[in-house]
């Protein structure tokens, strides 16, 4: 019988359908810990640990009592960095300021102690490990291992941990590019991403990122509702905020279309193998489904497309998956050039197999985890 301990944010739908799949399997509910008992103390994964458990983490999602935990762990961590710090007294005290971007490279630094103390001395499997979950929050190395491994990512502009709207555009100009992407290296769900269109005296930055000034303060926030800024003084304040905060930056590449529309594909990997996929057609260059993108099945990929090449596309997938070898599921988002051929990993995510309503061979991503942890267990 498995033994499943879930660490995670128990309000979240995520809990509620993973103990749906176990129960579809005729199997007990998984043994549930917050994420707030473990930074409070409350509790030791110890307690639970047996050679026979198995651990699952959960995305650290929609708390923000857990983000302070995390924010406060990460005080006295990288004092050199250039990002936004806190102590971890006041980080305690932050009020809640719903979608507000603000001590992300503190927030990571702090939720990577965390994992690393919780897990240090623990028998039970760990379903992700946190030494891949770590890099896989950090788009910087993520990208770097993708692409030592001979994984097609798109070309990286710049690694310079020191880098500003000023120096990324001498950088697009002596290149001659156009278009880049600037990701916040530790965002998820497309938080603090902006798109960067530079030409002929022209610029543009479409983003996630709500920039805000009230009583001479700025501030920036996560939006759903995509923005366009063409000031140039607002679009520096938001690139050089997130700069400081570590930022993956790349080439902006063109994607196949789909009724009119670019789009890409989220792939969900399980236990190696290339299971759950939908398709994002966008509506703005960010394609997640939760900032208003239309959502399309596999079945609906264009018919230009052979079964061969997508074949190639899902290996891909595999191989960049098996570059996270103590992983045992992840969501990975693949675009596809326009002419159906190329293709490319655009970001892993560990926690990337929320994609409800998806199914492969009639099953859930959650249902597949279980089923095919059952039949590791069974061999």
């Amino acid at each position: 019988m498995l033994n499943l301990v879930l660490i995670s944010n128990p309000e979240t739908r995520r809990v509620q359908l993973f103990q749906q799949a176990l129960e579809r399997c005729e199997l007990p509910p998984a043994r549930s810990i917050s994420y707030a008992d473990l930074l409070a103390c409350r509790c030791d994964l110890a307690q639970f640990d047996s050679p026979d458990t198995i651990f699952r983490f959960d995305a650290p999602e929609r708390s923000f009592e857990v983000d302070r935990g995390f924010i406060a762990a990460g005080a006295e961590l990288e004092p050199e960095g250039r990002h936004q710090r806190i102590s971890g007294s006041a980080a305690a005290q932050l009020p809640a300021d719903l979608g507000r971007i603000w001590y992300q490279r503190q927030w990571y630094l702090g939720w990577c102690e965390c994992l690393k103390i919780w897990t240090a001395n623990l028998q039970g499997r760990i379903l992700n490990h946190p030494d891949d979950i770590i890099v896989m929050f950090d788009k910087v190395r993520c990208q770097q291992i993708l692409a030592t491994a001979g994984i097609p990512i798109p070309p990286i502009l710049s690694i310079d941990p020191n880098d500003s709207k000023s120096t990324i555009a001498k950088l697009m100009d002596d290149r001659n590019i156009n278009r880049v992407f600037i990701k916040l290296a530790h965002g998820s769900s497309a938080s603090g991403v902006v798109a960067y269109d530079r030409r002929n005296g022209f610029e543009r930055a479409i983003t996630t990122v709500e920039r805000v000034v009230e009583a001479g303060e700025l501030r920036f926030y996560n939006s759903r509702l995509i923005r366009q800024y063409r000031d140039a003084d607002a679009i520096a304040d938001i690139i050089d905020f997130l700069t400081c905060e570590s930022v993956q930056i790349e080439t902006w590449l063109p994607k196949a279309r789909l009724e009119g529309r670019e789009f890409d594909v989220r792939v969900v990997v399980i236990s190696g193998q290339a299971r759950q996929a939908v398709i994002r057609v966008g509506n703005s260059p960010m394609t997640n489904l939760h900032l208003g993108n239309d959502r399309r099945e596999i079945t609906d990929l264009p018919p230009g497309l052979s079964p061969t090449i997508w074949a190639e596309m899902l290996a891909t997938c595999e191989r960049a998956a098996a570059c996270f070898p103590n992983t045992f599921y992840c969501g990975i988002d693949l675009l596809i050039a326009p002419n159906l051929k190329d293709h490319y990993i655009i970001e892993m995510n560990a926690f990337g197999d929320l994609l409800q309503g998806i199914t492969w061979n009639g099953e859930d991503t959650y249902t597949t985890q279980v089923k095919m942890l059952l039949t590791e267990y069974n061999k």
